[in-house]
């Protein structure tokens, strides 16, 4: 110790210009060498995609009717439908929520509460009887608190509740118009309550909706006399813009299929295991969980008017003399599962 001291107190020899490089070359090398030789290897920590809780509110298009692997299991093999019915967990599904839970980057959790019959809310279930559900009341309370993404599609049974309810006070008399208005403002007010409700329950979700597509202008609707027909085009389109496209204002991604060629082409409801015109087949969910993805992915507003899809014609006399008991039980409306 006493000899580096010495050293240390020493005035430095000036350096040899001739070893000078050779020996800060040997220090540079050996200094790697060690460094190299000494240090464990760098951990590569892979990046973790956090779990996405997808929660899917809606009526039987949620739970796949008409799917070639429909989640509506207790659909069933007594071949009638219960009056209620719980999805099956059925992660090869091929309705737009499964398909959807698939698309999903990284691990997804799905909770499906969709529910055939559904409506949106108790006023709207009020309308008719034998609807067995309103996603207000029968969902939302079985949100799980941390639900990270919740996809929301209702309006399609709303829709036929409202014209035959209309249909029938337009046999007695009445004005069925002046109906429909007082029902689209309830259905608009019924959502924004639906929406307060999803964001109390789970807070930090992102949330997504659908539109609906001009029912007068799917097969099914394309089947009924044209009273119905007129007042299906008037009921769809307004929930549509009045009620649901307006949310895309409220920072909610809206998938547009009103205004969708893809809504209204026979091949994405034909054919199908359960096909009625109604509901979409294998073709028609592959394109609305595709749908769904994009808007999640890139929000754009949806469109107001797009016609033919957006035209909603006026109520014609002679529609309103089409408006008879016969009509009101044109091919299946109504009886939607």
């Amino acid at each position: 110790m006493g000899s580096s001291l010495q050293l240390a107190t020493q005035a430095p020899s000036p350096p040899d210009p001739r070893t000078g490089g050779l020996l800060l070359s040997m220090a540079i090398w050996t200094l790697g060498w060690g460094l190299t030789a000494c240090s464990p290897p760098a951990v590569v920590v892979p990046s973790s995609t956090p779990l996405t809780r997808y929660v899917a509110l809606g009526a039987s298009d949620a739970v796949g009717f008409n799917a070639s692997i429909s989640c509506d299991g207790p659909a069933n093999a007594a071949g009638t439908r219960p009056q209620r019915s719980e999805p099956l967990d059925c992660p090869n599904g091929t309705g737009y929520v499964p398909r959807l839970a698939r698309l999903l980057p990284g691990q997804v959790e799905l909770i499906n509460l969709g529910r055939s019959g559904a409506v949106l809310s108790p006023a709207m279930q009020a309308l008719r009887a034998g609807i067995p559900a309103n996603v207000l009341q029968d969902q939302v309370p079985r949100i799980p608190p941390d639900a990270t993404l919740i996809t929301i599609w209702v309006g399609g049974n709303d829709t036929n509740a409202i014209v035959l309810a209309a249909a029938q006070r337009a046999l007695q008399g009445e004005d069925p118009l002046a109906f429909i208005e007082r029902q689209i403002q309830q259905f608009a007010a019924d959502y924004q309550t639906l929406l307060q409700a999803v964001r109390a329950r789970a807070p930090q979700a992102r949330l997504a909706v659908a539109n609906l597509p001009n029912f007068a202008l799917i097969p099914l609707g394309q089947q009924q006399p044209s009273g119905l027909r007129q007042l299906l085009a008037l009921v769809s389109v307004s929930l549509s813009q009045r009620a649901i496209n307006p949310l895309s204002q409220q920072g909610i991604p809206v998938v547009d299929l009103l205004c969708d060629p893809r809504s209204y082409r026979r091949e994405s409801f034909f054919p199908g295991p359960l096909a009625d015109g109604f509901h979409p087949n294998d073709r028609g969910y592959a394109d609305l969980a595709e749908a769904f993805l994009r808007i999640l992915k890139q929000p754009v507003p949806p469109q107001n008017r797009c016609p033919p899809f957006s035209e909603v014609g006026s109520l014609s006399p002679e529609a309103k003399a089409e408006l008879s008991p016969r009509g009101l039980l044109g091919p299946g409306l109504g009886k939607k599962p």
